[in-house]
């Protein structure tokens, strides 16, 4: 007899006569349980795609008759279309969040001033997390799902779960709006005008939990209904309007890096601009939802409805969101006291650096593994559903392996440039930052890049637990990862203030790197074997291939740096420079290491952007 995984409690009964259920995960949320890191790019995972995508509100769905087999299939074909899609909007949006972040390193800089507000836009996202995996994910999405199968769509119980929704995310906003103060307080360890500055920056960027969450809401409803390009695309204009009040700020007060010069006028600009810029990607959403039929109408009460138990892997889910989430406050409230506690005259990294080598390290991840990833989950989850089929284990087996796979080879090679040009990289984005505070940042950068490939795993591992329903292994696992970044980040609160951010990066580095071995003999042992002998012979030889790209191009940047005296326009032609021959010599090295994966990566990028026929 073969083994089957255990499966975790089973879900409360279907008040509509069918317990199938299909769950949806926000991207926040699975972000968020991957290593609990602060100002995590806010995006959104598919929900079911193509013909057979429900539509909520608007009737009752359709699948169009496809059999099992077929969805499948199509799931197989729409893989790389999703995956393009969303890395599109994804990629426009880190762009101009970059300009964004650069616009805003010009703003405050490295300083007090950049901490205070780093801490209080960073605690919205901590909030709304926790209602996504508590709400969205755990109740809202489920219920809406089983709704949708209705006669008529589930229309009159969406309106009444989305009023009670919508009731609730506001009355938290207005609460942590009010108690913005004591929040601050709490998670950070600023002092004096600092301290007042992060506040009266909290009590303008707590609303933004509100936004957030009518986002999410908006965004996950078009998902279910198959439209994925707008909850995409939506941050671009977000960072559009942050970037216009940095703009302004810069041309009406050039930098303010001290706490105690700050004006009511200056926190108006730069934190109601921000809260703003979140307003409106969630105000454009409203349109599309009404153009593909969506319709809402408040109705208060859910007695009756099958509302009051929603399952005990819904409780382990949002007990491991609040580990997670706890551990990155944990973070900030150590970071934010580095430059309080560094020698007087001697510049000490603090949360500001952190945030700025993370935005950087984010951008290939999300790119390249997240979408990937994302657009996986409903097979994964489909395939677990049909596991006690003739063909058993063997679809699991056999998508667990390409997502242990297929990231990685864009994912290393991005990585060991990363590495390689990390210095440069810094200086030529955040060009106001001088050399000494641009080196403490490409540090924690190249900790953070060093973690890509286990952080990685360990969003595949969430996915795994998340389709599998095995909620009490997920909150175990996030104890381990959570339980070592907070290990590293309570030695960083003892160590010298000059090393304490690089310590927090590397518990990031080995709180994952614990995680991905064990995750990845778990699974073995569950799916009755992973093949793991060949992921390990990739990653060995793309790992070796992009070395042979790497070390060049860091001797090439190191010394265009050297010849033109580190200066600004030295960064520009190190990175230019280097990346070129960085991917000269990573082909080289592919060659000489015969890893095949990459060119068929390399030629499914190019057939997407019709550069290659096929």
């Amino acid at each position: 007899m073969s083994y089957r995984p255990r499966r975790a409690a089973e879900p409360p009964p279907d008040p509509y006569g069918d317990d199938e259920q299909t769950r949806i995960i926000p991207r926040t949320e699975l972000e968020a349980l991957a290593p609990a890191l602060p100002g995590v790019g806010r995006l959104v995972s598919p929900g079911p795609s193509g013909p057979g995508a429900p539509r909520v509100g608007a009737g009752p769905p359709s699948d169009g008759g496809l059999s099992q087999d077929e969805l499948d299939e199509r799931d197989r074909r729409n893989l790389g279309r999703n995956s393009v899609l969303m890395a599109s909007g994804t990629l426009v949006s880190r762009v101009l969040g970059m300009v964004n972040a650069m616009l805003l390193v010009k703003v405050v800089g490295q300083t007090l001033a950049a901490d205070a507000f780093r801490s209080a836009n960073s605690l919205p996202n901590y909030i709304l997390v926790l209602l996504s995996g508590g709400i969205l994910n755990a109740v809202l999405l489920p219920q809406i799902t089983k709704a949708m199968k209705r006669p008529d769509g589930g229309r009159e119980f969406v309106d009444r779960l989305l009023t009670v929704t919508f009731a609730l995310i506001a009355g938290v906003a207005l609460l942590c709006t009010a108690g913005a103060e004591v929040l601050m307080r709490v998670f950070t360890r600023l002092q004096g005008p600092a301290l007042h500055l992060a506040v009266e920056f909290a009590f303008l960027c707590m609303p933004q939990v509100l936004f957030y969450g009518v986002f999410a809401v908006f965004g996950n409803l078009l998902n279910a209904r198959g439209s994925f390009g707008p909850y995409g695309w939506a941050p671009v204009l977000n960072n559009v309007v942050a970037i216009s009040g940095e703009l302004a700020f810069l041309r009406l007060w050039g930098q303010q890096a001290d706490p105690s010069a700050w004006t009511g006028s200056m926190i108006l600009v730069l934190a109601g601009t921000a809260s703003l810029g979140i307003l409106a990607q969630a105000l454009v959403l409203v349109p599309v939802l009404a153009h593909t039929g969506f319709r809402w109408r408040p109705r208060w009460g859910l007695r009756g409805y099958g509302f009051g138990q929603v399952g005990r892997f819904a409780g382990l889910t949002f007990l491991a969101l609040c580990i997670a989430q706890g551990g990155g406050l944990f973070i900030m409230n150590v970071a934010t006291g580095m430059i309080d506690r560094g020698p007087a005259g001697q510049y000490v990294a603090g949360y500001a650096a952190y945030q700025n080598a993370n935005t950087l390290f984010q951008m290939p991840y999300s790119l390249i593994a997240f979408s990937i990833l994302t657009a996986l989950f409903p097979q994964l989850a489909r395939a677990w559903q049909r596991r006690d089929e003739e063909s058993g284990l063997d679809g699991m087996r056999e998508l667990l392996h390409k997502g242990l796979t297929l990231p990685m080879v864009g994912i290393i090679p991005t990585s060991v440039v990363l590495i390689a040009l990390a210095r440069p990289v810094v200086r030529g984005i955040y060009w106001s930052l001088a050399p000494v505070e641009a080196t403490a940042t490409a540090w924690a950068l190249v900790l953070m890049a060093a973690s890509t490939v286990p952080y990685t795993i360990v969003t595949l591992q969430q996915q795994y637990c998340f389709a599998t329903e095995q909620g009490g292994t997920n909150l175990w696992m996030q104890c381990l990862v959570t339980g070592l970044q907070v290990l590293f980040a309570l030695a960083a609160s003892f160590a010298p203030a000059r090393v304490g951010v690089v310590t927090i990066c590397a518990g990031m580095f080995v709180g994952n790197a614990a995680l991905s071995i064990v995750f990845t003999g778990y699974a073995r042992r569950q799916m009755e074997g992973l093949n793991l002998r060949g992921v390990l012979g990739l990653y060995a030889r793309m790992l070796a291939a992009s070395v042979v790209g790497g070390v060049p191009a860091y001797l090439v940047g190191s010394f265009i740096v050297w010849t033109m005296h580190d200066t600004l326009l030295a960064q520009y032609a190190a990175d230019a420079v280097g990346v070129v021959v960085f991917s000269v010599f990573l082909l080289i090295g592919v060659r000489i290491f015969r890893v095949r994966e990459f060119d068929a990566f390399l030629d499914s990028i190019l057939r997407r952007l019709h550069l290659r026929r096929g």
